[in-house]
C-alpha cells in the first residue's frame, strides 16, 4: 500500500511529460511554416563568468537556446552534441553572428563554475547560464519549456533527475523565435536553416 502514492505521482508526472513532449514536437514540426513569434517575457540569469545577463541584453544577436541540466544522463548531451556539430559546420561569418546558450533548469546543482566546465566540453562558444530556482523557472516559462524534478533517492535530496522537454530555440536579433527544433533533429537541416537566415 505504501507504494501506491508513489506510483500515482510517477504516473501523473509521466502523463504531463508526454503531453508536454507532444505539444513541443507539434510546435517544432510547424516551426518552419509559421511567422517569427515574438517572445513574451524574458529572463535575468548569471552567465558562466558570473556576469548578470538578460534576454533583452542579447537583442541585436541571433541566439540558439537550449534548456537542460549538467547532471542529465543522455538527452542533454545528445542535444548539445548536435548543437556543437551545427556550430562547427557553419561558416566563420555565420558563427560570429550567433550566440549559443545553455540555460540550466537545475540551478540548485549547476553553479557558475560547474556549468562553465560542462559547456566547455561541447563547444568553446557555448555559453552556460544559471541563477536561482525562481529565475530558472521564469526563463523556462518564457519559452514554454516543461521541467519537473523527479526524486530518485528519498534519503538524499541532491540525488535526483529532472524531466524536461528538449527543444532548441533559434531566436533573431529582434527577440523573436524563428525556429523550434525538436529533440535530435537532422544536423544538416538545422545548419542549413540557420545559415540561410544568417546570410540574408
Amino acid at each position: 500500500m505504501n507504494t501506491m502514492p508513489l506510483f500515482y505521482r510517477n504516473f501523473i508526472r509521466l502523463t504531463f511529460f508526454v503531453i508536454a513532449l507532444f505539444i513541443a514536437n507539434t510546435q517544432a514540426a510547424e516551426a518552419g511554416n509559421r511567422k517569427p513569434m515574438p517572445i513574451k517575457g524574458g529572463f535575468s540569469l548569471v552567465d558562466e563568468t558570473g556576469k548578470k545577463v538578460t534576454l533583452k541584453g542579447y537583442r541585436g544577436q541571433y541566439l540558439l537556446i537550449y534548456f537542460g541540466y549538467t547532471y542529465c544522463p543522455d538527452i542533454c548531451p545528445t542535444s548539445l552534441g548536435i548543437i556543437a556539430q551545427v556550430l562547427d559546420g557553419l561558416s566563420k561569418k555565420s558563427l560570429n553572428k550567433i550566440i549559443p546558450l545553455f540555460i540550466s533548469i537545475d540551478p540548485q546543482r549547476d553553479s557558475v563554475e560547474y556549468i562553465k566546465e560542462y559547456t566547455d566540453m561541447f563547444h568553446p562558444r557555448l555559453l552556460g547560464l544559471t541563477g536561482t530556482v525562481a529565475e530558472a523557472s521564469r526563463a523556462a516559462k518564457t519559452f514554454g519549456v516543461y521541467f519537473a524534478k523527479a526524486e530518485i533517492n528519498p534519503e538524499d535530496s541532491t540525488d535526483y533527475s529532472v524531466d524536461h522537454s528538449s527543444n532548441t530555440f533559434f531566436v533573431d536579433p529582434q527577440g523573436r523565435i524563428l525556429e523550434v527544433f525538436g529533440h535530435a533533429p537532422d544536423i544538416k537541416m538545422v545548419r542549413d536553416k540557420i545559415e540561410k537566415q544568417l546570410n540574408r
